[in-house]
């Protein structure tokens, strides 16, 4: 797995932005439910909820099924 560097920085409680690295591996996992394991995230993007949730959507690096990192 490529390692990336993320810009992420908690701009108020429970709130952050993220930049997506120019590599399209984030350095975290997610859990694949087809692959059921933990699997890095392949094409990284940012989601905005208004729950203030730090959300990364992108796909499994083994399976190319969509995979969710929600940070509470």
């Amino acid at each position: 797995m490529a390692i990336a560097h993320p810009t992420m920085q908690q701009v108020a409680p429970h709130t952050w932005t993220f930049q997506a690295p120019e590599v399209p591996v984030a350095p975290m996992k997610a859990n694949c439910r087809a692959c059921r394991q933990a699997v890095g995230i392949l094409r990284p993007s940012a989601m905005d909820l208004k729950t203030g949730n730090y959300v990364v959507r992108g796909e499994c690096d083994q399976c190319g099924s969509e995979v969710l990192l929600i940070i509470s």
